[in-house]
């Protein structure tokens, strides 16, 4: 009892794993089914993994986790930075989903001091790869090869990845064909100086620096051989040459030194209800009531004034259409007409009464007299 107790109340220090790390070197820690003491029966998405820092709602913002449907399993991943805490606790939580067992599993990031720090480093786009290819120790390793022996050939004693990131996150676009990878952005770096044939590759591909991103396929430099015999295909307008002190002014560092120059606060601070700023709706409420209002007396008032003064008018024009009748000349005209009307039916030679109509009566009807000849 008294252990479940202590494994409840003090997880991270009973049971947490420590992984040491290096500064500037990129480091990766697997996430799998045995190290929740599983085993993994084949099925795709019998697992779910989640990472955070201790006590917090998520990771900080140097170490980066993705889960890999090829290899089936997690990965942490990032720089460590130069900080003033060099043990850095988080919490891995696994889901089985065959029978919803939850495990918890707390390790710690110790960070140390890397001897030799990179001075030099050579940034690379890798458009035919995802960032858990970069994972597999044979196809790292390939690429390191190429700059040790052909391109790089003094930095075989220290050279190592200094940052590994996806090309999506660092704002590239997905590709077209979901088939496709959707590249990975790679820094290898060492305290060598960069050779001549480095020297002159930049200078080969220095017309190219206008074309952010080249398409796949736009240029092929001397150099492209080694990198596709083992399946590397590189974004050439993408390549550099950095020295350590061009960092600062360089383009192509500015997620990593935003990430260096961030004060180490990963402690989660909630938010108090009471720190929330109050919205007052009032101003809202008066503009919604006011300006309905002030619209519909203004349109009563002009439909007011429309119709009383159409009123007026109709009552105007009344009473002028009649003055006019009343002084009409054509008045006059049909009274003397009636007048003379009355004249003419007094008269007493007028026997026969207005309106009756007299016809005369026809010849009285004579019957012809017979002619035998006819």
């Amino acid at each position: 009892m008294i252990l479940k107790i202590l494994w409840l109340f003090f997880p991270v220090i009973v049971c947490a794993k420590d992984y040491n790390v290096l500064m500037s070197e990129v480091f990766e820690i697997t996430i799998d089914p045995t190290m929740f003491n599983w085993t993994y029966e084949g099925r795709k998405d019998q697992f779910v993994y989640e990472a955070t820092l201790a006590n917090s709602p998520d990771l900080p913002s140097w170490i980066h986790y993705i889960y890999s449907e090829k290899h089936h399993c997690g990965f942490l991943y990032g720089v460590p930075p130069n900080r003033n805490q060099p043990i850095v606790p988080l919490e891995v939580v696994g889901l089985n989903k065959v029978d919803y067992d939850t495990r918890i599993e707390n390790i710690n990031i110790v960070i140390q001091e890397k001897l030799g720090p990179a001075t030099y480093e050579v940034h690379m786009k890798i458009d035919n790869l995802n960032v858990d290819d970069m994972f597999e120790v044979d196809r790292m390793e390939s690429l390191k090869e190429i700059f040790r022996s052909q391109l790089w050939k003094d930095s075989e004693e220290d050279l190592y990845v200094t940052f590994l990131e996806s090309a999506i996150d660092m704002g590239a676009r997905k590709p077209a064909n979901p088939v496709e990878g959707e590249g990975v952005i790679v820094r290898l770096g060492s305290e060598v100086s960069f050779s001549s044939e480095l020297l002159q590759l930049q200078e080969e591909i220095r017309p190219l620096y206008k074309v952010q991103p080249c398409p796949r396929n736009y240029k092929r430099t001397s150099v492209e051989r080694f990198f596709r015999d083992v399946g590397f295909t590189l974004d050439w307008c993408s390549f550099r040459l950095i020295h350590k002190e061009e960092n600062n002014n360089s383009a192509m560092h500015k997620s990593t030194i935003g990430h260096l120059n961030d004060d180490f606060n990963d402690e989660w601070i909630p938010i108090s209800r009471h720190s929330l700023p109050l919205r007052s709706y009032n101003n809202e409420l008066i503009i919604t009531i006011t300006v309905p209002m002030v619209l519909m007396l203004i349109l009563v008032f002009v439909l007011t004034f429309i119709l009383c003064l159409q009123h007026d008018d109709l009552i105007e024009l009344s009473e002028h259409n009649g003055i006019i009748s009343k002084n009409s000349p054509f008045q006059h005209l049909s009274l003397s007409n009636n007048t003379l009307g009355h004249e003419y039916s007094d008269s007493p030679n007028s026997t026969i009464n207005r309106g009756v109509h007299c016809r005369p009566s026809p010849p009285p009807y004579v019957r012809p007299k017979f002619k035998p000849e006819i």
